[in-house]
């Protein structure tokens, strides 16, 4: 979870993938100051950080540990959204031989 006080610094990172941003396997945005054990960083303030171990399988191609990875039973290593991406990749390249 990140949590962010500044409500104008939040309203700037809502609707943002943080964990695409961050390359972590997933983070949550909430509103506050976090508690006294987050992690924070002095330049940084209103800001704080409590990490978690990812719960799921990790996917092959992304490496995120995600509860979907095996979702899709044709690319039972992937998560859904990377199985789809191998399947336009693989329409792509069977298309232009």
């Amino acid at each position: 979870m990140v949590y962010v006080a500044d409500g104008g610094l939040r309203g700037a990172l809502e609707g943002l993938d943080l964990a695409e941003i961050a390359i972590t396997s997933g983070a949550r945005l909430v509103a506050g100051e976090g508690p006294a054990h987050a992690f924070r960083l002095e330049d940084v303030p209103g800001v704080a950080v409590v990490f978690a171990p990812a719960e799921g399988n990790k996917c092959a191609r992304s490496w995120k540990i995600l509860a979907e990875v095996g979702a899709d039973p044709e690319f039972p290593t992937l998560s859904p959204r990377d199985a789809e991406a191998v399947r336009q990749f693989d329409r792509r390249a069977g298309g232009a031989g």
